[in-house]
């Protein structure tokens, strides 16, 4: 029986999505009768067992810089591969040495697409990450748009051979159209005559362009704002310069806040758009997720899940700068109802590029040849 073992420091918030591709692996690999192990500093033990795994938590040194953490984790988690003789060593960013290594974020491409500038050489993430980019201290990288392996090929020189593109999964049972989208409208407060709007994240409001959906907002015509409620559902709080705007914004009542809820699929479902003006968004499942509910999405072409997006639809891709545009395209589509459902159909056919059989189908290509 082949061993894995699958690597990621915190294994604890089970919404992130690189923890939900950890227990994505755990399902391929126990389909494929494989013993998998986890390693985690952080774990949520439980969610671990029940996937079907083994786990196994590496000791925390609290008082040490993250950096000099994740080294610890690293070597930690080595010394667990070799211990387990694992047969495969899957790594989620925070390993100096693995053989696959699934990359969730463009760190330096991030910096300087959301704060114009170049990643500080003395910053954790560009010493964390740089050396296994730069010597390459990998078998096999994953990446989860073609925007990322892009990156990858372009900044570090790595072999387009070398690297796969595999979207995270979509949980098509759980991200499906509901029959019951007038009840979830009113649960809303939201009429029959009205539109619903929203923007869901986990966080990192600036990369998502939160303050781009408020600046949207304001310049909406005012016979559509005044009908049309705003949802933003995030788990942090408003930055000062976000609230600000949103503060100034002459339909500022018109917006709430929600929590992050499981069943955030009725949120997708209710909608009449879905918008994601993000400056950058490696993947971006929310775009995805929303897409399989069949909502009309709004999002930038620095969103890897927009690749995903095909026909009409995609005329709703844009480059992420102009807020008039951004407020354009959503008048646009709540003017025309027609527009909405074709679009959103497309959108649903066009999600299924990332359910689980595509991404089980993708890891096939990679993991097989590598546990010959």
């Amino acid at each position: 029986m082949k061993k894995i073992l699958i690597a990621k420091q915190n294994l604890e918030k089970t919404y992130s999505g690189a923890t939900r591709t950890v227990h994505e692996q755990i399902k391929y690999f126990k389909d494929l009768g494989c013993e998998v192990h986890t390693v985690g500093e952080i774990t949520n033990v439980d969610d671990i067992v029940r996937a079907g795994a083994i786990s196994h938590k590496t000791f925390r040194w609290p008082w040490q810089k993250k950096y000099k953490r994740r080294i610890q984790f690293s070597n930690q988690a080595e010394k667990i591969a070799k211990l387990i003789e694992a047969d495969l060593v899957i790594g989620h960013g925070d390993l100096q040495h693995q053989d696959v290594y699934l990359l969730h974020n463009c760190v330096h491409l991030a910096e300087e697409k959301i704060n114009e500038k170049a990643l500080d050489p003395k910053s954790e993430m560009y010493q964390t990450h740089t050396p296994i980019l730069k010597n390459h201290q990998f078998k096999h990288m994953i990446a989860n748009s073609k925007i990322m392996k892009d990156d990858m090929i372009k900044r570090f020189n790595i072999p387009g051979e070398d690297i796969s593109v595999i979207y995270p999964a979509v949980n098509t049972d759980q991200f499906r159209v509901l029959e019951n989208k007038a009840e979830l409208r009113k649960k809303l407060a939201v009429n029959e005559d009205e539109f619903l709007v929203g923007l869901v994240t986990s966080g990192n409001f600036k990369k998502r362009g939160v303050d781009r959906f408020f600046k949207a907002i304001s310049l909406l015509p005012k016979e559509i704002a005044s009908k049309t409620h705003f949802i933003f559902v995030g788990k942090d709080k408003l930055n000062p310069e976000t609230q600000a705007i949103l503060d100034a914004c002459p339909y500022k009542d018109r917006v709430r806040l929600l929590p992050i809820v499981d069943n955030v699929e009725e949120y997708f479902n209710a909608l009449d758009i879905f918008v994601l003006p993000a400056r950058i968004e490696e993947f971006g499942r929310v775009v995805a997720e929303a897409m399989s509910c069949g909502c009309p999405v709004i999002t930038t072409k620095w969103v890897g899940a927009a690749e995903l997006i095909q026909g009409k639809a995609r005329d709703f891709v844009y480059g992420g700068e102009s807020v008039e545009e951004l407020a354009d395209l959503m008048t646009k589509l709540l003017a025309d109802q027609k527009l909405r459902d074709e679009v959103g159909k497309l959108n649903q056919e066009s999600a299924f590029q990332a359910c689980e059989a595509s991404m089980f189908k993708r890891f096939d290509e990679v993991f097989k040849p590598l546990l010959k």
